[in-house]
C-alpha cells in the first residue's frame, strides 16, 4: 500500500485479507483477526477495494455483510454492501427540559410514544396530513417500485420498525432531557437494493460467478448511475421519516408537560445516517465510500452514537480522521447473535441490566439486552482518535421495535 496512506494512530490495526489492507480501530488490538480475515475474504478476492477497507470498534458479522465497515472502491458500486436498509440513521436532540420535569410522566409516556409511533411489524392506521404534503412524494425513484409498495410506505413512514430501532429519553450531566431514536427506510430499501441486485446480473460483461459472491455494479453503468440517484432519494425517505418520529415524540411531551415549542426543538436536531454509499473525496481523489453501520463525521461536525438499552449514549464531534475516510462507529455493536443472546441472557439478567429504566421488560426483547452488544465505553476508547466526546446520555425511557 502507497506510503500517503500510512497511520501511526494507537487504536489502528493494519490486518492483511488476501492482499487486502483491513485498517481495524480497537482499543482491544486484533482481537478477532482470525474472524475478521474470514469475513472479508470474497470481498478482498474481489479486487473491488481501493485504497483499503477501514473497520470501526463496533463492527460484527450482519446478514450480508460487515457492520461497522467502510468500503471505498473507484470504479464499482456494491448493493449488497450496503445492505437493505438504505438510508438507517440515529438522530438526537436535546430539550428544554430537566430530568425533573419529566420524572412524573416516565411511565405514562413509554405508552404514549408507543400509540403515536408504530414499532415492529405494525404501520400507521392513517396518514396525517403532515406527512402526505411532504415535497418528498413528488419526486420519482428510477427503480420501478410498484404501487402497492409505495402506498405499503408511505403508511410506514414514521414507523420505528424492528430489530436494534429504538426510541430512548435520555439525559446528559446536567440532567437536560434528550430524545434519540435509531430508525431506518422500511420496506422502501429492501425494494430497491432487491431491484438493482436482481438486476445487475443482466449486465453486459458481467462475470456472473463474481456477482454470485459480490454483486456489483459498473460505476458509468446507467445501472449504477440510476441505483445512486435512488440512494440518495432513499435516505432522504429515512431522515424525513425520523424528523417525523422526534416531532411526534416532541409533541407527546409538550402535551405532557406544556413546556416546549416544538420547532425550536427541532431547529437543534443532530442526524446521521449510517447504511449508505456516495461519492467522496478522499486522499486527492474521487472515491465512492460505502457505509455500512459506520457514519461520516467532519472535523468539528456533530453526530450521536448509542449504546444499548440500559448503557450511555454519546453525542460527539468529528475529529475528521482521513484514515478512516472522516468515519467512526454507529453504535456499540453486538456482542452476541440474536439466537446466543436468546440462549445465554436470562430473564432476571435482563430486568436487572435495565434497573432504573422505563421499558419492555418481556422475553421477547433477550436479543436487545445490554449484555448481547459491546462495551460502548470500550468502542468509544477505540476510536478516540476518531471522535471526541461532547456528551455522555443516559437512557430514562426505552421504547425498542419488536
Amino acid at each position: 500500500m502507497d506510503r500517503k496512506y500510512d497511520y501511526s494512530g494507537k487504536n489502528a490495526h493494519d490486518l492483511m485479507v488476501v492482499g487486502m489492507t483491513v485498517r481495524l480501530w480497537s482499543s482491544e488490538g486484533t482481537a478477532g483477526k482470525a474472524t475478521i480475515q474470514r469475513l472479508f475474504e470474497p470481498l478482498a478476492r474481489s479486487g473491488f477495494v481501493y485504497p483499503y477497507l477501514a473497520l470501526m470498534p463496533d463492527w460484527h458479522p450482519g446478514k450480508d455483510s460487515v457492520i461497522g465497515s467502510v468500503v471505498p472502491s473507484r470504479e464499482t458500486l456494491l448493493p449488497s454492501v450496503v445492505g437493505g436498509d438504505i438510508g438507517c440513521g440515529v438522530a438526537a436532540v436535546p430539550l428544554p427540559l430537566c430530568a425533573s420535569d419529566l420524572a412524573p410522566f416516565f411511565e405514562i409516556l413509554g405508552k404514549r410514544l408507543c400509540e403515536v409511533i408504530p414499532v415492529g411489524t405494525a404501520h400507521n392506521s392513517v396518514v396525517s396530513d403532515r406527512v402526505r404534503e411532504l415535497e418528498l412524494w413528488e419526486k420519482e425513484l428510477r427503480a420501478p417500485v410498484p404501487n402497492r409498495v409505495l402506498r405499503k410506505v408511505m403508511r410506514q413512514f414514521g414507523s420505528l420498525g424492528g430489530g436494534n430501532h429504538f426510541l430512548e429519553i435520555q439525559k446528559d450531566r446536567e440532567e437536560r432531557i434528550w430524545v434519540m431514536l435509531h430508525s431506518g427506510s422500511r420496506y422502501l430499501g429492501v425494494q430497491v437494493r432487491d431491484w438493482y441486485v436482481e438486476r445487475g446480473i443482466e449486465q453486459t460483461g458481467v462475470d456472473q460467478r463474481l456477482y454470485a459472491r459480490i454483486p456489483y455494479l459498473p460505476a458509468g453503468s446507467a445501472l449504477a448511475v440510476d441505483y445512486l440517484a435512488d440512494v440518495r432519494l432513499v435516505v432522504e425517505f429515512a431522515r424525513a421519516s425520523r424528523r417525523e418520529m422526534v416531532c411526534r415524540a416532541s409533541e407527546v411531551i409538550r402535551g405532557l408537560t406544556g413546556r416546549i415549542e416544538v420547532p425550536e426543538v427541532m431547529r437543534d436536531l443532530i442526524d446521521i445516517n449510517h447504511n449508505y454509499v456516495d461519492e467522496e473525496e478522499h486522499f486527492g481523489e474521487a472515491l465512492f465510500i460505502h457505509r455500512k453501520g459506520a457514519i461520516r463525521v467532519a472535523a468539528g461536525q456533530k453526530g450521536s452514537i448509542p449504546g444499548s438499552m440500559g448503557t450511555p449514549s454519546y453525542v460527539i464531534e468529528g475529529r475528521g480522521t482521513e484514515q478512516a475516510f472522516c468515519s467512526c462507529s454507529h453504535g456499540a455493536g453486538r456482542a452476541m447473535s440474536r439466537s446466543e443472546a436468546a440462549r445465554k441472557i436470562t430473564h432476571k439478567d435482563y430486568v436487572q441490566s435495565l434497573a432504573g429504566v422505563v421499558c419492555n421488560h418481556g422475553e421477547l426483547l433477550l436479543d436487545e439486552a445490554p449484555e448481547a452488544y459491546k462495551d460502548i465505553r470500550l468502542v468509544m476508547r477505540g476510536q478516540s482518535d476518531l471522535v471526541k466526546i461532547v456528551r455522555e446520555l443516559v437512557p430514562l425511557v426505552s421504547v425498542k421495535g419488536r
